[in-house]
């Protein structure tokens, strides 16, 4: 990330603003292509677990939800 990008997170970060959040979440989701794994699966014509296993897609847990991105491979963290 470049400095400006660094200066934005923070800003984010500091944000109590539920509505300014919201709106980073929706925008970053339609960015991004995030979607729930069996949504991904059914896109790609594989399985769910096809999804969760492959290193292909990057698996990020919003709420309880698993979803994840097609194209950023996982990075396997505990997060």
């Amino acid at each position: 990330m470049n400095e400006s990008e660094n200066q934005i997170v923070r800003e984010i970060i500091k944000s109590e603003n539920l509505s300014f959040l919201v709106t980073i979440l929706e925008l970053s989701a339609a960015k991004t292509g995030v979607d729930t794994v069996s949504e991904v699966a059914r896109r790609n014509g594989i399985s769910p677990n096809g999804v969760k296993s492959s290193k292909r897609y990057r698996k990020v847990r919003i709420g309880k939800q698993l979803m994840a991105i097609k194209g950023l491979d996982d990075l396997a963290l505990p997060f």
